[in-house]
């Protein structure tokens, strides 16, 4: 804040702690208190509270009036420990009672204004502000304030139990720094290495996180258990290893329980957990909890317990193992002949009996099968080729198909034409084709699978849901992405995805674009395109027309991407140049801006594509520049110029920044080479848009042709790029305007509404 906002402070404070008036807001007294902040930063707080006493004035009016709106008391509160957070503001505040006034412990009930849930958080946003030094927590500690937060955890607001969870990590986070222990960090130390006055701030705390987890009410171990996950996430030794002594027979208690409601926040904790140096110390029993979890499969949570095991980055190998096993079972047990094991696991034959738990779990089956794919944990034990196989298998039951060996399978009949199960399926191959030295027995050798594969793939796009259909198209393109383009033509698919461009939903069309481009893309780096001559005519055909007619922007946007994506292959391909510069017209001067984002980045391959063709130095000889101008006259050819001068006049900002950063590059590129041949490079100004645009601002209408590169000159881009980056509020984006906005609305009547930017 400059010094004309500091002359409008004391007014400002006013308007704000007249209960008469009314208050602004919340965004802007959101966007005030952030300029506070950033001044509190830049200076120190007892300079800002000497030279404005009318801060500890506004503090002092608010906090003992009754009748104050509840939105400035929470401001109030906010501010007052953002002011408090260095020594000299906390003594200054401390000094004349402002401190006792805002925080204390009888203050908090006294009115009606703390049943507003914004005062409550307001509250505990300024105990979180202030709680940067000793005096802060000593202040919270002796005037009995954690029992308030304490309490708060129960709030019926869940944004303030959550800030409430928050103080209470970070007032014991704020105890295990540093300067606030005896030096000692090891895992298992004790308790008493705080200092000793601070023993019964940490015991509080803890022995509450206990008291809930023992207690019977469910919500209330549910925030127990949050409390806890947060301080193992966030807080070190000693706190971390003695909560985790004291919970650990209730936590048992509650595991083995085994209650479906809290199997996802139990394993929160237990992610938690494995992350810390707990692991591994056998009187921590971290892994004998996780192993409790898991069970032996035969409950209902230890296959969503599974599945979250699955997903842990850190963990012990044995648990990991029995989670893979127990995801596995329900694909087994549909799609495979009857196991021992399977037809023992009562709960599980139960809950594939009927049709919503069947899917559910076949869904999270497949779906933690593909988080491994993306893991080490591909086990040797484990037949990738057998997990595809029943995969595949699914699917084929989903479509109807299903082999006399499985009838007696009562799932079968809740498969038959479920989309979920099928969409599911599809997403879990996709990880595993990268796995192709196993695969490419499955799906190109395998002539059994392949004829499974296919006909599921076909039928699936001409289902008459869009979401099947373009849930398939996503699949077919990572097949393709994968390698199995010659499969894909020996299938037939490819006819398919062509005729898919003209489907009746837009976000299959864009789909079927992306899958065409990858196919043709996969034609280029395997030289087929010789053998399929015509998949290239085909593609440009259709997408030109997409380009050109379709009336929804995500397919228009994907054709784009699929020619940039093709133009910057490795393999040059001479076919595109006769699209080029209807591409570039047609995004260019598209109503989409993503669409013209694209064009530009293609404009932008096009650029590096041309000009590395010519290689460029500071001392060119004559044959160079002459290279140079011609692959400039190139560029003009395919209407590249025509582009970014439109583009630069766009309505749309981020569509101006591009084009402008473009076109600075290759002004930089000509400003180097002398005598450059601009004769090559004439652009007609007239009877464009951005012609007429520069016209009007530069050139006052003088000319009809000018030089590209005189162009650029004419042209401020530096002065219209430093324009660009700024925000587009940044005028009038000020404290110095938010505050004359403030007091501009308090003269005038109450239905004037302050504007909140």
């Amino acid at each position: 804040m400059d010094s004309d906002c500091l002359s409008l402070l004391p007014a400002v404070c006013l308007v704000l702690a007249d209960p008469q008036q009314s208050p602004p807001d919340d965004t802007s007294l959101e966007k005030l208190l952030d300029w506070f902040k950033e001044l509190h930063i830049q200076s120190n707080g007892q300079v800002l509270l000497q030279h404005q006493p009318c801060l500890l004035e506004f503090i002092s009016s608010v906090c003992t009036s009754k009748t104050t709106d509840p939105a400035i008391i929470s401001f109030t509160l906010k501010l007052t420990g953002l002011l408090a957070a260095t020594k000299q503001g906390f003594h200054l505040l401390e000094e004349g009672g402002l401190l006792l006034c805002a925080f204390e412990r009888e203050a908090c009930y006294v009115c009606d204004i703390w049943e507003d849930a914004s005062v409550r958080s307001g509250w505990l946003q300024g105990l979180l502000n202030m709680l940067k030094h000793q005096n802060a927590l000593d202040f919270i500690r002796g005037n009995g304030l954690i029992k308030v937060v304490l309490q708060l955890q129960n709030d019926r607001s869940l944004f303030v139990a959550s800030l409430a969870n928050q103080l209470l990590v970070h007032i014991l986070n704020f105890l295990t720094s540093s300067n606030m222990t005896n030096g000692s960090d090891a895992v298992g130390s004790s308790v008493s290495s705080l200092r000793s006055d601070w023993v019964s701030v940490s015991s509080e705390i803890m022995n509450a996180v206990v008291e809930a987890l023992r207690s019977e009410d469910h919500p209330r171990v549910l925030l127990g258990l949050r409390l806890l996950s947060l301080v193992l996430f966030q807080c070190g030794e000693p706190i971390r290893s003695t909560l985790w002594k004291d919970v650990l027979v209730p936590l048992e208690v509650l595991i083995n329980r085994g209650s479906e409601s809290l199997t996802q926040t139990l394993m929160t904790v237990l992610q938690a957990a494995v992350r810390t140096p707990l692991l591994g110390q056998s009187e921590y029993k971290v892994e004998e909890l996780l192993e409790a979890m898991l069970g032996h499969g035969n409950r209902k949570e230890c296959f969503q317990c599974a599945a979250l095991v699955v997903k842990l980055e850190k963990c012990p190998e044995i648990s990991k193992r029995k989670a893979t096993g127990i995801i596995l079972l329900p694909l087994q047990c549909v799609s495979t002949q009857p196991q021992t094991e399977v037809e023992t696991n009562l709960v599980l034959n139960e809950q594939l009996s009927q049709k919503a738990s069947c899917i559910s779990l076949l869904m999270q089956s497949l779906s933690s099968l593909a988080e491994l794919a993306h893991t080490k944990y591909l086990f040797d034990d484990i037949s990738i080729h057998s997990i595809t196989s029943s995969v595949v298998l699914l699917l084929r039951m989903c479509s109807g198909h299903c082999p006399s060996s499985l009838l007696h399978i009562n799932a079968s009949i809740h498969l038959i034409g479920c989309c979920k199960v099928q969409r599911c399926g599809l997403d879990t191959l996709g990880p595993y084709h990268k796995c192709k030295d196993i695969l490419i027995t499955c799906y190109m050798g395998d002539h059994v699978c392949s004829a499974d594969l296919f006909p599921v793939l076909e039928k699936r796009m001409w289902d008459l849901r869009w979401d099947v259909r373009d849930s398939t198209l996503e699949f077919i393109t990572q097949l393709t992405v994968t390698g199995f383009t010659e499969a894909l033509h020996t299938s037939g698919m490819v006819s398919v995805l062509l005729s898919s461009l003209a489907d009746t939903e837009g976000y299959v069309r864009a789909s079927a674009v992306a899958a065409v481009g990858e196919a043709v893309t996969a034609s280029f780096h395997q030289a087929a395109l010789e053998r399929n001559s015509n998949l290239l005519e085909k593609a440009l055909t259709q997408m030109m027309i997409v380009l050109s007619q379709d009336t929804e922007g995500f397919p228009r946007r994907a054709v784009v991407k699929a020619f940039t994506s093709w133009l910057k292959g490795s393999h040059p391909v001479t076919a595109l140049d006769s699209s080029l510069s209807s591409v570039l017209s047609l995004g260019g001067n598209d109503f989409d801006w993503e669409v013209k984002m694209h064009t530009l980045e293609l404009a932008e391959v096009l650029m590096e594509k041309t000009l590395t063709c010519c290689p460029y130095m500071q001392n060119v000889d004559f044959s160079e520049k002459t290279c140079l101008t011609q692959t400039l006259s190139r560029l003009k050819d395919f209407g590249l110029f025509d582009l970014l001068f439109n583009s630069l006049f766009d309505c749309d900002r981020p569509v101006c920044e591009k084009a402008c950063a473009l076109l600075v590059r290759l002004r930089t590129l000509t400003a180097e080479t002398a005598d450059l041949d601009h004769s090559a490079l004439v652009l007609n100004v007239c009877g464009n848009r951005w012609g007429d645009e520069v016209q009007r601002r530069y050139l006052k209408k003088q000319r009809a042709k000018a030089s590209a590169c005189a162009t650029d000159g004419i042209l401020d881009l530096n002065d219209m790029q430093r324009m660009l980056l700024l925000s587009s509020d940044h005028v009038v984006n000020s404290p110095q305007s938010l505050m004359e906005d403030i007091l501009s609305a308090a003269q005038e009547s109450e239905e004037n509404i302050v504007d909140c930017y």
